[in-house]
């Protein structure tokens, strides 16, 4: 997971100021998973619709030379948890468990006077509490593999190959199943009320608000008024796109390579584009 694919991201952390300049602001930080610096409207993509990030284009900076060492969900998200990147933060692949010594920026802002919350994607060892986050809402990890997926198959029919087990909980490890097994159409929006919901809270504290979406990861679930928002048919291929890898690189068996078949077939992958679009504009919608 690039950060230039997580530039949209980026260009919501934002600061709002409390009731004097001087006061120290509150900051909001939304973080969207696997998502690519070009399906944002405003940075160049005529075919998108994105009119809450494109807001965030006009009014603010767009970090369009942020990137990460290490191009991996967990080992980038990792790296903004910590501001350091792999080689140095404790592990640079799947799972995260963080060297000896490493401040988690939650841990920076509680120490600094800040309320702290966490919403969403957990991806990392211990709990949010043990990260400087005072608070967590709608905390999303592991620990569900008893329970059924509740979309086992994601909008092409296919087997889903991640988010097994993944479910709704509390810091300590309260289950809500009945919110869904892995992921689900309306996941994003579950993520967002769970930040509104702490940003209606009247406060004195300064806060810092971690919101972490799953979208667009896959795999991809539409909820049913994105069906057909865009036409697969007329997306445009990737400049690179080729039926197959030219080289060996030695992940064929990877989960997101199984993704669909082999060989890529243009009108699979046209459709594919489709519903990544879609979940994007659902999760623009949630900003």
């Amino acid at each position: 997971m690039d950060l230039r694919r997580l530039i949209s991201v980026l260009l919501a952390m934002h600061t709002v100021a409390s009731t004097l300049a001087a006061e120290r602001p509150n900051v909001l930080f939304l973080f969207a998973d696997d998502q690519r610096p070009d399906t944002v409207r405003a940075l160049g993509n005529e075919i998108i619709r994105t009119p809450h990030l494109d807001r965030l284009v006009s009014e603010g900076t767009a970090f369009t030379r942020a990137i990460t060492a290490i191009p991996i969900c967990v080992a980038s998200r990792a790296e903004l948890l910590t501001g350091r990147d792999g080689l140095n933060n404790g592990k640079p692949d799947f799972g995260f468990s963080p060297a000896e010594g490493v401040t988690f920026w939650g841990e920076a802002m509680r120490d600094a006077g800040y309320e702290t919350c966490y919403v969403g994607k957990w991806h990392t060892t211990g709990r949010p509490s043990e990260r400087g986050y005072v608070r967590s809402e709608g905390l999303y990890s592991g620990g569900g593999g008893k329970f059924a997926m509740t979309f086992p198959r994601d909008f092409k029919g296919m087997e889903v190959t991640g988010y097994r087990g993944w479910v709704f909980q509390t810091d300590d490890r309260q289950l809500f199943p009945e919110r869904g097994i892995g992921l689900t159409p309306d996941i994003s929006e579950q993520f967002a009320d769970a930040a509104i919901s702490f940003l209606q809270e009247s406060r004195e504290q300064p806060f810092f608000l971690h919101v972490n979406f799953t979208a667009p990861h896959d795999p991809l679930f539409l909820p049913p008024r994105f069906r057909g928002a865009y036409d697969a048919a007329s997306m445009p291929l990737p400049q690179n796109f080729l039926p197959r890898h030219p080289f060996d690189h030695g992940n064929f068996d990877g989960r997101d390579e199984l993704l669909f078949h082999w060989p890529r077939m243009p009108d699979e992958t046209r459709r594919a584009l489709a519903a990544y679009y879609a979940v994007i504009e659902h999760l623009d919608e949630q900003v």
